[in-house]
């Protein structure tokens, strides 16, 4: 009869011994993997062959947590007991991309107590999107800057502005700064941002001055005096300057010229201010407050009015010259305290010949003050008229005295004499 003879390993006396020994050949040494005493339990308990013992024994170990996470990974979420356990999966979206920041225009020029704007513009790049928040640094003292919105969004591949708004205080430093304005944005795990340079240069304010001249003055109660508003530009100053006047109650009016007043950088402006008081103006001092206002800037001067009583007037002559032989000038000299106007002259020779003026438009005297005031006669005057001996008085002779009477609007009369 014949042998069915089974062949084992050297070493093994029995069929489960031979097993035992297949299957640790094929069972692979590791941390990562089931002990050999497993694969030698499974074989003895359950009489695998050595290829069953190495294919169900193969098996990397996983940690649990790990095997769970694999799991949910794969199908969205793992139930257990029909309970969904209380954490899932998601695929995450990594937020990618970066922008730029610019300024338009990239610097200002601004006076003190004034301000200036300029846009800044955030620009996505390689598909950024976000919200960008915007801030500047810069060392230059009584200035501020500060942006409508503060915070920027900005769409991928979009463009999102801002308006930055620079304001210099009126006690602010003269001179130029550089700016530093950055703006700040959280992508994903990291932070980006951009900066751009931004250059303000402060000059002096432009301003206007204010004065009256003469900035005292006399008005006779019941009359009129005028002086001068004088504006001049400051730093480069041009522009419209609206006056007022405060005036004291006291039966005081005023009167003013042009207004508002255009003023240039580069001369001086006037205008005019007529200051009345009545009969019943009380007597002494009074201030006027003129005040010149453009935009934000004002400034005032004080006119000081003195209310005086009325006194007769009074002339001088101070001088006289000889301009031709039919004309003749006077200086004459104002010593009273109101404006005299003269209207009419008459010049006597020594035989009593006249030479009369009726409707003359002489000069106006201010009080204090030495007016010229030049006399015709003969063929120099057509509307005067001739009264004596025809033909004697007909022009100067040089060396001959001469009486000059003159009127004024009042009706006074001055008589000087003078020496051709």
């Amino acid at each position: 009869m014949g042998w069915n003879r089974r062949w084992w390993p050297i070493g093994a006396t029995s069929e489960r011994e031979a097993t035992r020994e297949q299957c640790l050949v094929a069972t692979p040494r590791g941390s990562s993997y089931r002990t050999r005493i497993v694969a030698i339990r499974q074989s003895v308990g359950q009489g695998l062959s050595s290829e069953e013992c190495t294919t169900t024994l193969s098996i990397k170990r996983v940690p649990l947590k790990a095997a769970i996470l694999l799991l949910i990974f794969a199908f969205g979420s793992f139930t257990v007991s029909g309970s969904v356990l209380p954490f899932t999966i998601s695929e995450a979206r990594k937020t990618t991309g970066t922008f730029l920041l610019t300024t338009s225009p990239s610097g200002v020029t601004l006076p003190q107590g004034a301000n200036a704007t300029s846009t800044v513009s955030i620009i996505s790049i390689q598909g950024y999107s976000g919200t960008v928040s915007l801030a500047a640094q810069f060392n230059a003292g009584n200035m501020s800057i500060s942006f409508n919105p503060t915070g920027i969004s900005v769409q991928a591949g979009g463009t999102a502005t801002s308006a930055m708004t620079v304001a210099a205080a009126k006690n602010a430093s003269i001179g130029t700064y550089s700016i530093i304005v950055t703006g700040t944005s959280a992508v994903g795990r990291r932070v980006v941002s951009s900066s751009a340079m931004f250059t303000v240069t402060v000059n002096p304010l432009a301003d206007f001055g204010l004065y009256a001249y003469p900035y005292t003055i006399n008005v006779v109660a019941g009359m009129t005096n005028s002086t001068s508003i004088v504006l001049s530009s400051n730093n480069g100053f041009a522009g419209s300057v609206t006056l007022s006047a405060t005036i004291p109650f006291g039966f005081l009016g005023v009167m003013g010229g042009q207004n508002p007043v255009s003023v240039s950088a580069v001369a001086r402006t006037y205008t005019s201010l007529q200051v009345s008081a009545t009969g019943s103006t009380l007597l002494g001092r009074y201030n006027i407050t003129i005040t010149g206002a453009s935009g934000t800037v004002s400034h005032s001067c004080i006119l000081t009015v003195n209310v005086v009583d009325p006194v007769p007037e009074s002339l001088t002559l101070t001088g006289s010259a000889l301009l031709s032989p039919t004309g003749m000038t006077l200086s004459l000299r104002n010593d009273g305290n109101t404006p005299i106007t003269l209207e009419s002259y008459t010049v006597t020779d020594v035989s009593g010949d006249q030479w009369i003026l009726a409707n003359w438009t002489g000069p106006t005297m201010l009080p204090g003050t030495t007016t010229a005031a030049v006399i015709f006669i003969g063929t120099s005057c057509e509307t005067c008229t001739y009264s004596g001996v025809f033909g004697l008085f007909q022009q100067f002779v040089p060396g001959h005295i001469y009486t000059i009477t003159v009127t004024t609007k009042l009706h006074n009369q001055f008589m000087f004499t003078v020496t051709a």
